[in-house]
């Protein structure tokens, strides 16, 4: 669901979504994060991505290649540094 709200050009909604996972007793993982920064950079929410980059490691979460992936891409393809 989360997935398909981003690619609809929904990334607030799906965010909505993904906050209130904690409440179901579903909290998210490496997959569920990717998901929302591929849908936060898709939609060019990159200080969202990257804040969500932050929450995610400060949970104890890697980064993992796709998560790299992601950002690499971001940097190669729209010449923008996240890094500023």
């Amino acid at each position: 669901m989360i997935n398909i709200l981003c690619k609809e050009g929904l990334p607030d909604e799906a965010y909505r979504l993904f906050g209130s996972m904690g409440d179901n007793d579903c909290l998210p993982d490496n997959c569920c994060y990717n998901v929302m920064i591929r849908g936060f950079l898709r939609n060019s929410y990159t200080s969202k991505a990257t804040q969500l980059l932050m929450e995610m490691v400060g949970k104890g979460f890697s980064a993992d290649i796709i998560t790299d992936t992601l950002f690499m891409d971001l940097i190669i393809y729209s010449n923008k540094s996240i890094l500023l």
